[in-house]
């Protein structure tokens, strides 16, 4: 009797895989189709579809001799000209072939200065001396052979793993970077000869997808990042790695962009388990990572700091935050509240708008103060007094579960003397009291929130929302913010009113909870994900029910 239940339980999981694998099959056409039909300026991902596809050829052939005749390009050319080439291999004209060939001969594409753009730079670069193995240092653009190019691409590629499998990712969690990420992985997986370096990109595309999925609630990317867009920084649903979100963990793609061609184009099939991880947050999940600073060229030591990072999701929100500090300049998204729907501005935030020369000479070569004068140009909004992306070197947070509380000690010689925070104008605001108890509470569905200030704070509208504006005294502020379910909440029933008078309430100061963790610990239903950091072996152990088991491990 035990080997029949045996048998029957074999055999829903294998049927199940089947449904699976049938329905990854049709979602891969049904994408690639999308984005074929769909129109894009010209980039090489949507042209791979529309020749793979089989319509528009003579569009799509008209813009590949665009692109190739513009000597021009940098990681982003070499990425998307490498899925090209491979993609579309065997139906390329020779003629075509050979224009690629010799735009990697003439063009000197632009390297770029981060984790994300060297791994585009070198995984392109490994692929196609590769493809021409033989060819000598004066047919490529670097001045180095085939087999010299393959080798520093390889090292560097190795060296990237093992040292993000031991430290933690530079470009954490990026609504935006991860597309960049799981793009060149996806190629490198697909059509690397070398065994070492496919199975190593594959772990590693299931690492980032696995923590991906682990930080996944309807659709938005949740918690502290280390990079966001100004695009995404209200709507979470509008970052770029959605794109790769619906296209692995949902039945259709909304939020489509061309370079998921590539990865429909690709024999890659994400692990079901995976899948079921970003689908399910029924019980309450906590997140404990380590992850790295960006390296500080100047300023500041040690030049890469270890950076504690935390969140915690329930079917209704998730809670996310870091340590606060700057680890990375510019885009950095500290702590975020985000809510379960899809209701445009689904998130909450608060920051400290700072900027400074310092920050930009910490992490970028150039002079200082040219680059504060001219910064604008190139990251607009960064000195604005009323962004919401950004990180402070006065900012401390604490997290436990539902509760966030932020620290702010500014000087009086700041720009900017002043904390702002977001919150959707589609809540119903409780209890708003700016200056007595200083309190604000507003619910949102399911979800009642409560905002303690330990200074007066005034409300204004702000585009999709209202901007919370806390006052410094004595060069200090601080907040306290706690979440919970609308049915445990104790909701004061009253009209919101706007009180002023004078500073008669003080805060105290709380006892945090820093995190001490050294891995990702999330706990899924019966089971738990760990993806561990401090060791050389990062592993993914993922256990569902008592039915199945799957064990990835990356390293030697």
């Amino acid at each position: 009797m035990r080997f029949y239940r045996y048998i029957i339980v074999l055999m829903s999981l294998i049927c199940a895989q089947h449904s699976f694998y049938a329905q990854s099959q049709a979602l891969k056409q049904s994408t690639l189709a999308v984005i074929a039909h769909k129109e894009y300026k010209p980039t090489f991902s949507a042209i791979a579809a529309q020749l793979r596809v089989g319509i528009n050829e003579a569009q799509a052939y008209h813009q590949l001799d665009e692109i190739l005749a513009r000597e021009y390009g940098d990681m982003f050319w070499m990425y998307g000209c490498a899925g090209l080439y491979y993609s579309c291999k065997d139906i390329l004209p020779d003629s075509y072939k050979e224009k690629i060939r010799e735009c990697w001969k003439k063009f000197t594409p632009y390297r770029g200065d981060t984790e994300n753009h060297f791994l585009m730079y070198y995984g392109s670069l490994f692929l196609m001396s590769q493809e021409w193995d033989t060819l000598s240092a004066s047919e490529w653009f670097m001045g180095r052979s085939s087999e010299e190019i393959r080798t520093e691409s390889k090292e560097w590629l190795e060296h990237w793993i093992d040292e993000t499998v031991k430290q933690g990712q530079t470009e954490f969690d990026s609504p935006r970077y991860l597309y960049y990420y799981i793009t060149p992985l996806v190629l490198l997986a697909e059509y690397s000869r070398d065994t070492i370096i496919k199975k190593k990109t594959t772990m590693m595309l299931e690492w980032i997808l696995a923590s991906y999925a682990s930080k996944y609630l309807g659709g938005s990317y949740v918690g502290a990042h280390s990079r966001e867009s100004n695009e995404s920084a209200l709507s979470p649903i509008l970052g770029e790695v959605t794109s790769y979100g619906e296209y692995f963990f949902e039945d259709s793609v909304r939020h489509i962009l061309p370079d998921v061609a590539f990865a429909a184009m690709s024999s890659f099939e994400i692990p079901e388990i995976i899948r079921e991880i970003a689908k399910t947050k029924n019980v309450p999940i906590e997140c404990s990572e380590v992850v790295r600073s960006r390296r500080r060229i100047r300023f500041e030591r040690p030049s890469i700091k270890k950076i504690k990072k935390y969140t915690y999701l329930t079917k209704a929100y998730a809670l996310g935050s870091v340590e606060g500090g700057i680890v990375q300049p510019l885009q950095q998204r500290t702590w975020s509240l985000v809510l379960n729907s899809r209701k445009k501005n689904n998130v909450i935030i608060g920051l400290h708008p700072y900027f400074s020369a310092q920050e930009l000479g910490m992490f970028f070569p150039e002079e200082p103060a040219f680059m504060l004068e001219k910064i604008e140009g190139v990251k607009q909004g960064y000195t604005s007094e009323d962004k919401w992306v950004g990180a402070s070197p006065y900012e401390t947070i604490w997290q436990r579960r539902n509760e966030l509380r932020c620290s702010y000690t500014i000087p009086e010689n700041e720009p900017h003397r002043h904390v702002d925070l977001f919150f959707p104008d589609w809540g119903n605001i409780v209890d708003c009291d700016s200056t007595i108890w200083r309190q604000l509470s507003i619910n949102y569905d399911s979800v009642h929130i409560t905002l303690h200030s330990a200074t007066d704070f005034s409300v204004t509208r702000a585009p999709g929302g209202y901007r919370v504006r806390l006052q410094i005294h004595h060069n200090t502020t601080s907040y306290w913010l706690s979440v919970n379910n609308i049915n445990d909440a104790r909701i004061i029933n009253s009209d919101a009113q706007m009180f002023s008078g004078k500073d008669v309430y003080q805060t105290k100061d709380f006892d945090g909870w820093l995190i001490h963790s050294p891995f990702v610990e999330s706990k899924y239903g019966s089971g738990i994900l760990k993806i561990h950091c401090g060791a050389y072996e990062r592993i993914l152990n993922v256990v569902k029910a008592t039915t199945e088991e799957r064990l990835i491990e990356i390293g030697h």
